[in-house]
């Protein structure tokens, strides 16, 4: 066994030795031609593969690249080793820079290895040359008299980012950035087209001026065309003088209107007049300050303190940046002075002390009303320094009819009077008149009948049968015993004024005295005179006594009471203050003296029976008789007896 297997070792080493004699082909490695990518002025990325690998171990692998063809010793770049049994293809890449702008460059992969270095096949990229932002002039737009609207476009954009870009403008042409009437716009731009405007300010008016749009990249200036734009004249804003209108002696309501805007804000306007021509705003003038916000504006104001009867001259004006413009001249002339007209109407009511007096205002004058009225007095043609009645203010409507009252006048007198009005200072009266007032007269009264007459009172009545000269204040009846009574005797009066005619009256005398004849007459009192009716009497009635019963009486409660009963039959001329029963066992002529059974006050009506209970325990004869009591006189009844026989 063990020889065979040493002959299995001696034949595997000879089979070794013969095999390791035999040497494999070198196989090159392979690689696909290269691309460049992301390309720049100065850089770009290179990428290319290994497709195979070949058999040898590859030490070092990239890109060679130069400005000539095929140059062995151009600029390398270097990947390191790459291990042969790693999977083909094998990509790789490299980005590079340093480069010139603008400039071809060849390039080659490669793969080097111990025995050859492998090239791929050879080509070329250019490097991009430097490009400026594309920049265009568009225009310009809401030209003034010192600025406009300038437009310009980045179009494009270049190779270096955007520092700056905007308008310059001057009044040569081709105005460049190194000017300092310009509008710069700092920063990049991201998206193009990007449109831009720029506020050209302070320009002078009425000028040509020329501008271009510019754009500043990697400290290159860039400019659109060549445009130009002239600036608007200076204008000044129209103004109007309009109508007059309200003329009056010494006023006038003057207009005016802006009719349109200029260049400037309008910084005052208004109206100035005169008597000469041409007034300017060296003389009167109205004034308003300030723009106005849209045109037409119209204005308008009162002119006063001017004189009557005059010629004025008037122009509305407007002043702005310093300049004043005039509108056209018109005048007016101010009214003659005149007064307002007055007529005096008729008088009315006419009393002892007043009238009403009327008057009529027809026509207003050239000032305004400030009093009118009426005047009189005793003398023809009274004045207002005499007595009047007045109202004051302006009256501005025509005619104005007025009535006001004369007082404080004295009877039976004749008065003259005239209406006047009052008008800056001068008083105008109208034609005179006149009326009498009437003599002082007294209210009439007669004295009427007496009636209802009892012992001490009667109804008695008058009446009124005609107003006075003066209100009534008090009316009624006087009396007394003797003729002719006065208020000073007795009398019963009604209070207040009676304006209606004939008025009867009836009042009550009281406290008369019995069958005594009286005298009254009625009267009535007015300023203080007192006038009389007639002297007319009458007699009260005789007192009448009253008449009283006695009925009886009866045992009651087992004859231990008595009821006493009695009758009333009449109350007689002063009524009745007490009745009752009086009674006596002493006397057959009791008295209230003796006992009694009583009641206070009077009975309603009559006849009127009553009962009063007595109680009286054993044996007692009683006489009795019914009793009243009228105005303190004892009045009695028939004298009765009764006699308690048990005990």
């Amino acid at each position: 066994m063990k020889k065979y297997n040493l002959f299995l070792l001696v034949l595997g080493m000879s089979l070794f030795h013969a095999c390791k004699v035999v040497e494999e082909p070198l196989i090159s490695p392979e690689l696909d031609g290269v691309t460049a990518t992301d390309i720049t002025i100065s850089s770009a990325l290179l990428s290319s593969a290994i497709s195979k690998a070949g058999n040898q171990d590859i030490k070092e692998h990239g890109f060679i690249y130069s400005e000539k063809a095929e140059d062995a010793d151009g600029v390398k770049t270097s990947s390191g080793a790459i291990d042969p049994t790693r999977p083909t293809p094998i990509a790789f890449k490299e980005a590079i820079s340093g480069l010139k702008v603008n400039t071809t460059y060849y390039v080659r992969s490669y793969a080097l290895t111990s025995q050859e270095t492998v090239y791929s096949e050879e080509r070329s990229f250019k490097t991009l040359n430097i490009v400026q932002p594309g920049i265009r002039t568009d225009g310009s737009e809401s030209i003034t008299h010192n600025s406009a609207s300038l437009k310009g476009t980045v179009t494009t954009q270049g190779t270096y980012p955007i520092t700056q870009y905007g308008i310059v403008w001057g009044t040569a042409a081709d105005p460049g950035v190194s000017l300092t009437t310009k509008v710069a716009i700092n920063g990049n731009v991201s998206s193009f087209p990007a449109s831009f405007t720029a506020s050209a300010a302070g320009l002078s008016p009425s000028t040509t001026y020329h501008f271009r749009a510019y754009v500043i990249a990697n400290n290159v200036v860039s400019y659109g065309g060549d445009m130009t734009f002239k600036t608007g004249d200076i204008v000044q804003p129209g103004i109007r003088t309009d109508a007059s209108s309200q003329l009056t002696v010494n006023s006038a309501r003057l207009a005016g209107t802006v009719l349109s805007k200029g260049t400037f804000p309008v910084s005052e306007y208004g109206i100035c007049w005169g008597t000469s021509t041409n007034p300017t705003t060296a003389g009167s003038k109205f004034t308003q300050n300030g723009d106005v916000a849209t045109v037409p504006a119209s204005f308008a104001t009162t002119v006063t303190g001017l004189s009557p009867n005059t010629a004025y001259y008037y122009r509305a004006y407007v002043i702005s940046n310093g300049v004043t413009t005039y509108g056209s001249e018109l005048s007016f002339r101010t009214p003659v002075v005149t007064q307002p007209q007055v007529v005096t109407g008729a008088s009315g009511g006419i009393t002892i002390n007043s009238a009403r007096l009327d008057g009529s205002l027809t026509a207003g004058g050239s000032y305004p009303i400030t009093e009118y009225g009426v005047c009189w007095g005793m003398t023809a043609n009274p004045t207002t320094a005499n007595s009047r009645a007045s109202e004051s203010g302006n009256v501005t409507t025509f005619p104005r009819n007025f009535t006001l009252l004369a007082s404080g006048l004295s009877a039976s007198a004749t008065y003259y009077y005239r209406a006047y009005v009052v008008s800056n200072g001068v008083t105008t009266y109208g034609n005179q008149q006149s009326f009498s007032t009437p003599a002082i007269s007294q209210p009439g009264v007669s004295t009427g009948g007496s009636g209802g007459i009892t012992i001490n009172s009667a109804r008695l009545d008058g009446t009124l049968t005609s107003g006075g000269s003066y209100p009534i204040s008090e009316y009624g009846v006087c009396w007394g015993t003797g003729g002719n009574p006065t208020t000073s005797n007795s009398r019963a009066a009604e209070y207040g004024n009676v304006t209606s005619f004939p008025r009867g009256f009836t009042v009550t005398a009281g406290g008369l005295n019995p069958s005594t004849i009286y005298h009254y007459r009625a009267y009535v009192v007015s300023n203080g005179v007192t006038v009389y009716g007639a002297d007319q009497t009458f007699r009260t009635a005789e007192p009448s006594p009253p008449s009283v019963s006695t009925v009886g009486a009866a045992f009651v409660n087992n004859a231990n009471g008595i009821r006493f009963d009695g009758r009333i039959n009449s109350g007689g001329s002063y009524g009745i203050s007490e009745y009752g029963i009086c009674y006596a066992s002493s006397t057959d002529n009791p008295t209230i003296a003796n006992s009694k059974l009583s009641n206070g006050g009077s009975p309603g009506s009559f006849p009127y029976n009553y009962s009063l209970n007595l109680n009286i325990p054993g044996r007692v004869y009683y006489y009795y008789r019914a009793y009243v009591i009228s105005n303190g006189v004892v009045y009695y009844g028939n004298v009765s007896t009764i006699y308690n026989t048990k005990d």
